[in-house]
């Protein structure tokens, strides 16, 4: 693997801080002659290479659909993500215009047709697929992750309930979090880190969000006023995903053979009940 440090100097780029922390990407920070940061992302995994190209296909497609800047790749580079970096900062307290913007970008990025995303090659789930690849998580955490006999019935009983799954697929970012997204001003600026886009699930990208700080009701709210297509049952899907969070961690820790991950699912699984009915 060529140094992204070797890399930057190559594009006339002046090598900041290197962050090696995450499991599947480097992320090096650097400056042009201008002052200019630019952002220099490297996969460290084979699946993360994998998805850069459908990643860089998707980026170019929404660019112009949606309502705030998205990375946007040098093309003469195929196997590391090269962009001039978005402006703003990662919020820690975001403001009630910032749930708001994420709403009205959502609502714009669902909206966008199926068949264009289908030529990027991002992965496509149906809905009947969405429900298939939860059912098979279950089904693996109850062997692989000791999931209790309770959450097992509670968690098929929703499989069954068809009210509440989604009546269809959307482009999903997939992973909307203050982590992924810039403000300045306390307005989105930016969205960033598309690597789990795909079409999917529309509760993939409210999830995160209000796991971190409830609001879900108001996300949704907003999400419908700007044109998003809700179904009667989404809320307490969303509420469902976000349980399932140690399942979905667990996985994808043993998968990529991650131990941390493995360790902190089973240990969050261990003490997660259904709730009360």
């Amino acid at each position: 693997m060529t140094d992204v440090r070797e890399i930057a100097a190559g594009l006339g780029l002046r090598a900041g801080e290197l962050v090696d922390t995450g499991g599947d990407f480097l992320v090096l920070h650097a400056h042009d002659a201008d002052g200019e940061a630019w952002i220099l992302r490297q996969p460290r995994r084979e699946w993360a290479l994998q998805r850069m190209g459908p990643e860089r296909a998707l980026l170019d497609l929404v660019a112009d659909r949606v309502p705030v800047p998205v990375p946007r790749w040098l093309p003469e580079h195929r196997d590391i993500a090269i962009y001039r970096a978005l402006p703003g900062e990662r919020p820690d307290e975001p403001s009630d215009e910032y749930f708001e913007d994420v709403a009205r970008f959502l609502a714009a990025l669902h909206a966008i047709p199926l068949e264009e995303a289908a030529r990027t090659g991002v992965q496509m789930r149906s809905p009947d697929d969405i429900r298939s690849v939860i059912a098979e998580k279950i089904h693996r955490a109850r062997g692989e992750l000791a999931l209790s006999d309770d959450l097992w019935h509670y968690w098929q009983a929703w499989l069954d309930d068809d009210s509440t799954w989604p009546p269809r697929s959307v482009v999903a970012h997939a992973d909307i979090c203050p982590a992924n997204t810039l403000v300045d001003n306390g307005k989105l600026s930016g969205v960033i880190d598309w690597t789990d886009s795909l079409v999917g699930d529309p509760a993939s990208d409210f999830r995160r969000l209000a796991k971190q700080f409830g609001r879900l009701d108001e996300l949704i709210s907003s999400y419908a006023r700007h044109g998003g297509l809700t179904w009667p049952g989404m809320r307490r899907h969303v509420e469902e995903r976000i349980r399932m969070a140690p399942v979905d961690s667990g996985l994808y820790g043993i998968d990529s053979g991650q131990d941390r991950y493995v360790t902190s699912a089973l240990e969050r699984l261990a003490l997660l009940r259904p709730p009360a009915a």
